[in-house]
């Protein structure tokens, strides 16, 4: 079924009223007009379905679908062009292979392959992804910057949430049909693309510079930040976790011009500001706010969230509770405990 504009219809295709033996062929040709030729090979757990939205724009090929387990196998023509295959896992687990390459995206991570070279995408049941196809000449990372970034996890949650705005809009819009909007629509998805694209490149040659030791204290910060709510949580402990020595641990921190107390600190203060503004946690007092994040001490940790913030605990609630907003130190990433913590 197409829908809006002639010139570059909206194609929604769904399985759940044609014939079994009839679906692999229509989602086939669906995709052969937009992101190129595949085949698909259902898993025999259950029955293939498929829903979808596809659309060809000029310098722009979108596709949405949520399936049943699949694998879809993505074969180049003899003239494939040089472009670029975005992949995005919306919800599930998406496995993208391409050359020696093998990476398993989960819910809010993309990959990058090269349309003339074969690809393979593992679906798990129910996935629900978006497919992006553009020509690499508009993307500003060269093709020796995007090797590194190549068929690997970009996890990018605000411009990646942008960029499904931009591709929700585009497949479901009839607001979006004058030559000179679709137009000025398709240079901001390119940019979008870029700056993931060229911040992914930045970082990955970060990481490639520092060695295995960032790898080594990506993953002790995360060790911490799902144990940031245990008052257990020590040097010696992490330490423990991944069979290294606490000297190595506190070594590893010194790289990064902080010890380790001082970031478990940082998380912890960051932790509690944010319960402190948000309205769900109106109920708790301060005290348990303090202890549920890790503080044993409770005029210890007014002492040093007003250090940190210029401001009192109560302060920071009160303001957020008038919507107003109060002054504070940049604060570094942080996330939720797990319930196990708690």
């Amino acid at each position: 079924m197409s829908t809006a504009g002639a010139d570059f219809p909206i194609d929604r295709i769904t399985t759940d009223d044609v014939a079994v033996a009839d679906r692999i062929a229509l989602v086939g040709a669906a995709y052969r007009g937009t992101l190129g030729e595949i085949e698909i090979a259902p898993h025999p757990a259950s029955p293939f379905y498929w829903r979808g939205v596809l659309r060809r724009l000029p310098g722009l090929a979108l596709a949405s679908a949520v399936s049943s387990g699949a694998r879809i196998t993505r074969t180049p023509t003899p003239d494939e062009r040089d472009d670029l295959i975005l992949t995005v896992a919306v919800e599930g687990r998406l496995t993208v292979r391409q050359g020696e390459r093998e990476t398993v995206l989960r819910t809010g991570e993309m990959a990058v392959t090269r349309s003339r070279e074969a690809s393979r995408c593992e679906r798990e049941a129910h996935a629900r992804s978006i497919e992006l196809r553009i020509p690499s000449h508009t993307i500003v990372p060269t093709a020796r910057e995007l090797d590194a970034i190549m068929v690997s996890p970009i996890a990018a949650p605000e411009p990646l949430a942008m960029l499904r705005r931009y591709v929700d809009g585009l497949l479901d819009s009839f607001g979006i049909e004058r030559p000179e909007t679709l137009n000025l629509a398709v240079a901001h998805v390119h940019e979008i693309v870029s700056y993931i694209l060229g911040a992914a490149h930045d970082g990955a040659a970060a990481e490639k510079a520092r060695g295995p030791a960032a790898a080594r204290l990506r993953a002790i910060k995360a060790d911490i930040v799902e144990n940031l709510c245990s008052r257990e949580l020590t040097v010696v402990s992490v330490a423990e976790r991944h069979r290294v020595t606490p000297r190595y641990v506190r070594k590893l921190f010194e790289t990064e011009g902080v010890t380790f107390s001082e970031f478990v600190l940082a998380q912890r203060l960051a932790r509690a500001r944010r319960m402190l503004a948000d309205p769900r946690h109106d109920a708790e007092t301060i005290s348990a706010i303090a202890f549920a994040c890790g503080f044993g001490d409770l005029s210890y940790f007014n002492r040093v969230f007003r250090r940190q913030y210029a401001a009192t605990p109560t302060a920071v609630r009160e303001a957020a509770r008038r919507g107003a907003t109060v002054a504070a130190a940049a604060e570094p990433p942080e996330m939720e405990c797990s319930a196990a913590d708690r």
